[in-house]
């Protein structure tokens, strides 16, 4: 038997500046490349093993992801779906097909349902019999459509750990169905809660932390219902709060063998648990002003604190180019700091100067001035690298807890310049990217244990790495496109009411919910 793989990811924030109108933001791998360089602990190396039995033939055709962060133009969405679509055409005939989504790409109308509309698309061609399964990130902001006409694994941890296991589950479910061993039926309950990320964590390294999680409790919820006879899968969706969409918003999906009346019970079940629970969502992690944040953190006597800069998150999008928490750090005093931001020219400035040379310039500001300006600063060059560096793990989006050398692999941020700053405030400055990893750091130079603060700009994506060496955290209310008020984006498509933007809304987890 034949499957087909296609690949299609992106994280979309609609609010960012960093379109993607142009093939220069568009990243194609196709054939048995697409393979080759899965990585062996995520969805699609998951899916590869889990699907290795013999008289199974994986055609993969083609994978496409994107540079940028923002939206995806009307041309470059209907490019792509062409790219898809002419893969499926070079395939021959198939027997199943599995699709790695992130599940949270927007289009500019009217794709604003884009994986969706992909989905749509192969069932033109293929017919509504054709086998289709996808793994999905924890953040996916599917449609009801999608749900019901392509069976759905997504992650069921925050921060992702649980790829390859999703994968694993995805080809399981697809051998079944080719099997004829199962008929599956999803069944997708909207809640309508936008965000806030932090409070959707489902796991921490301190257990005691860990079990107080709402999404932690829920989870275990989950995992039992889960075991009932006739159950395939159920996810606690997060959603993602900056792809405006009308599907945006926190979800219960449930998957059964062709029992209806059963995968509606158990999202009433999980939904209205978490409707009625809600509030604790944003008693996750209290979030503090810079000043307050960074005047705590010099405070504390165990070292080193993380201090997270929410509103400036690449994982979401923002250009990763913010000097705020920078600025406070110097204003205040701070000392024994290291910190990154995405500046393309103090890496060139610095690498034309050489190490050991003190430069002053403005830094940061230079992609996104909506929310900060960039900072002039005077520092001495400590190191210039290639950024060529392995991720030892374990880390966000991988694999789990624990560091597991088969997951190890090589990251490329481009040329990186360390500048120290006032009382070892050491910046880690690179052209395209910036590392929400402990491995980022101590490739650039950066002794973590001798540093009494970290910065990263992040939401969720740190924690795998970092939970496990920082002292303490801080979640700070930075500014930025991934701002934790969602009240101040300018939604176009977004449906209301939706708490907390709307507190006083009611809402219940009855038939008439799955109507949305």
């Amino acid at each position: 038997m034949r499957i087909g793989i296609i690949g299609l990811w992106h994280e979309t924030n609609t609010f960012a500046m960093e379109r993607n109108d142009t093939m220069d933001s568009v990243r194609i791998q196709r054939g048995e490349e697409i393979l080759q360089k899965a990585h062996p602990k995520g969805f699609i190396g998951g899916f590869a093993e889990g699907a290795s039995r013999d008289g199974i033939e994986l055609v993969p055709g083609v994978d496409i992801r994107f540079g940028n962060g923002g939206i995806i133009g009307c041309e470059m969405y209907e490019m792509c779906q062409r790219e898809i679509m002419d893969a499926f055409s070079g395939m021959g005939t198939l027997d199943g097909v599995y699709f790695a989504f992130h599940g949270a790409m927007v289009a500019e109308d009217p794709y604003t349902d884009a994986e969706g509309d992909i989905v749509r698309a192969a069932r033109e061609w293929f017919g509504t019999d054709l086998p289709m399964v996808a793994t999905y990130d924890f953040h996916a902001i599917m449609s009801r459509w999608e749900n019901e006409n392509v069976v759905p694994f997504p992650n069921d941890t925050n921060p992702h750990i649980d790829g390859y296991e999703r994968g694993l589950e995805a080809a399981g479910c697809l051998l079944q169905m080719l099997d004829g061993q199962v008929q599956p039926l999803t069944r997708r309950l909207f809640v309508p809660i936008i965000g806030p990320n932090i409070g959707q964590s489902t796991w921490s390294h301190v257990p005691e932390q860990e079990k107080e999680l709402l999404l932690y409790q829920l989870n275990e919820a989950r995992a039992e219902l889960e075991k009932a006879p006739g159950v395939i899968n159920i996810t606690i969706l997060g959603g993602y709060g900056y792809g405006d969409s009308p599907d945006v918003g926190m979800s219960i999906v449930t998957t059964t063998d062709n029992d209806e009346a059963l995968a509606k019970r158990m999202c009433v079940e999980l939904g209205q648990a978490l409707w009625d629970r809600r509030a604790q969502l944003l008693q996750v992690r209290p979030i503090l002003s810079i000043d307050d944040g960074v005047r705590e953190a010099m405070a504390r006597d165990q070292k080193p604190v993380m201090l997270v800069d929410l509103g400036d998150d690449p994982g979401s999008a923002c250009p990763a180019d913010s000097p705020a928490v920078l600025e406070a750090l110097i204003r205040l005093g701070a000392k024994d700091c290291a910190l990154t931001i995405r500046d393309a020219d103090v890496v060139e400035a610095g690498m034309k100067v050489g190490v050991g040379a003190e430069l002053t310039m403005e830094v940061g500001g230079k992609v996104d001035q909506r929310f900060y300006q960039p900072l002039t600063v005077t520092g001495t060059v400590r190191a210039i690298d290639d950024g060529n560096y392995m991720i030892l793990g374990p880390t966000h989006g991988g694999w789990g807890r624990e560091v597991n050398e088969d997951a190890f692999r090589e990251a490329n941020v481009g040329p990186r310049v360390v500048l120290r700053i006032g009382n070892k405030v050491d910046v880690v400055f690179s052209r395209h990217r910036t590392g929400k990893d402990r491995d980022f750091f101590k490739s650039a130079g950066v002794i973590l244990e001798e540093k009494q603060i970290l910065v990263v700009k992040s939401n969720q994506a740190h924690r795998a790495s970092f939970d496990p060496i920082v002292a303490s955290t801080i979640e700070l209310a930075s500014p930025g496109v991934s701002t934790v008020d969602y009240a101040s984006l300018p939604y176009k498509h977004l449906i209301r009411p939706i708490w907390p933007i709307d507190p006083e809304m009611i809402w219940s987890a009855d038939e008439e919910a799955f109507a949305r």
